[in-house]
C-alpha cells in the first residue's frame, strides 16, 4: 500500500495564496520614473555644454538607487542628439584600484573604432606615447626621464584627445562608480574638470555612491575640491517615492498593483520578485498561516524600508520572525 504524499504546507495549495517568485539578475521598468528634476538637470548641463561652457555634473546616490540608469538614459538622449558620450567605469579591486581604470577602457573603446592612427592623430605631435602607458596598442610607452613629467604628458594628451573629439561634436564624458577610484584616476579627473575652460564642448558627468563615503574616504576631498569650482554641480539622487515606486513595479509587471498596504515596503528592482499581495488578502486575519516563503519574503523586503511586517502591515505582535531571515528594528508608524 501506497504511502500518501505529505500534506501541502497551509495555504500553498490554495491558488489565491500561492507565492509566485522570479528570480532575475536585475528589474528595470521600460521608462525611467521620479527623475524628472534630475534629467532637466542633465539637460540643462548638456545646453551649457553645446554652448561652449565648461559643465560638469557629480551624481551621487545610494547603490541601487538608479543612477547608472539615469546616466544611461542622458546617455542616449545626447547621442540622439548629436553628441559623441564615452564612458568608462572605476573597478572595485582593493584599496589602491587600477591605476587610470575608466580612462583606459575609453581609451580601448576609441581605438576600437577609430584605429590607434586616428587617436594619435588628435594629438599636436602625433605621438602617443604618453597615451601608451594606458593602451600597448599606441605603441611603446614613454618610460624614460622623469616620472613627474611623463604623467603630466599623460594628462595633456588626455586633454588633447578630449579637446579634439569637443569640436568634432558636443561631447559627454562618463566616469562612474567614483567611490572605487584609484589616486591616479581621481588626479586626472580633477584634472580634467579643473581645466574644462580649454575644452569646447564638453560635459563631464561623474557618478559615486554617497553612502560609501566614510569620512576618510579618498573621495571625499577630491569633492569638496570640485564643489569650489563655478561650473560643477552635485546632485543627490533620493529614493523614490512611494507613487514612483508603485508606477515603476506596474511597468516592470506590465499591470497595475492592487492594494494599499503592500506598497509600502516592495522594493521594485529586487532580485527576488515575489507576487505575496492575495497571501495577505486571504490571510490577513490570521498571519500565522501565511507560507512560511511568503513570511520570509515580507521580512526581507521590511529590512529594505527598515521597519518590520508587524509595523507595515499591523500584524500582531505574535506574528514571528522566520529563523534566518533579516530583521531590523521596529520604527515608529
Amino acid at each position: 500500500m501506497t504511502a500518501p504524499a505529505p500534506a501541502d504546507p497551509p495555504g500553498m495549495s490554495d491558488p489565491h495564496c500561492m507565492l509566485t517568485v522570479e528570480m532575475i539578475g536585475r528589474a528595470s521598468g521600460p521608462v525611467l520614473v521620479g527623475r524628472d528634476k534630475q534629467m532637466a538637470a542633465l539637460d540643462a548641463a548638456f545646453a551649457g555644454a553645446r554652448q561652449g561652457g565648461p559643465t560638469a555634473v557629480l551624481l551621487g546616490g545610494e547603490a541601487g538607487v538608479g543612477k547608472s540608469r539615469l546616466v544611461s538614459e542622458f546617455g542616449q538622449a545626447a547621442e540622439a542628439a548629436g553628441a559623441c558620450v564615452l564612458t568608462g567605469g572605476c573597478l572595485e579591486l582593493g584599496t589602491d584600484g587600477l591605476p587610470f581604470a575608466p580612462f583606459t577602457a575609453i581609451l580601448r573603446e576609441l581605438v576600437h573604432e577609430m584605429g590607434s592612427d586616428a587617436v594619435a592623430s588628435m594629438l599636436p605631435s602625433r605621438t602617443t606615447r604618453g597615451l601608451a602607458r594606458l593602451l600597448p596598442e599606441l605603441g611603446e610607452p614613454d618610460t624614460a626621464g622623469d616620472p613627474g613629467e611623463a604623467r603630466a604628458r599623460l594628462f595633456e594628451e588626455v586633454l588633447s584627445t578630449l579637446d579634439h573629439l569637443g569640436r568634432q561634436s558636443p561631447l559627454v564624458l562618463v566616469i562612474e562608480d567614483a567611490h572605487w577610484a584609484d589616486r591616479s584616476s581621481r588626479d586626472l579627473l580633477t584634472f580634467l574638470i579643473g581645466n574644462q575652460r580649454a575644452i569646447s564642448g564638453l560635459l563631464i558627468v561623474v557618478t559615486f555612491r554617497s553612502d560609501e563615503l566614510h569620512r576618510t574616504h579618498p573621495l571625499r576631498p577630491m569633492l569638496a575640491a570640485l564643489d569650489r569650482i563655478a561650473w560643477v554641480e552635485q546632485i543627490e539622487l533620493q529614493r523614490l517615492t512611494r507613487h514612483d515606486t508603485a508606477e515603476l513595479a506596474a511597468g516592470i509587471l506590465g499591470r497595475q498593483l492592487a492594494g494599499d498596504r503592500p506598497m509600502r515596503c516592495t522594493t521594485a528592482a529586487r532580485a527576488i520578485r515575489c507576487s505575496w499581495r492575495r497571501c495577505w488578502a486571504v490571510t490577513a486575519s490570521r498571519p500565522a498561516s501565511c507560507p512560511s516563503r511568503c513570511a520570509t519574503c515580507c521580512w526581507t523586503a521590511c529590512a529594505d524600508c527598515r521597519r518590520t511586517p508587524r509595523r507595515c502591515y499591523g500584524w500582531p505582535a505574535r506574528a514571528a520572525r522566520p529563523p534566518g531571515t533579516r530583521c531590523w528594528p521596529p520604527s515608529p508608524a
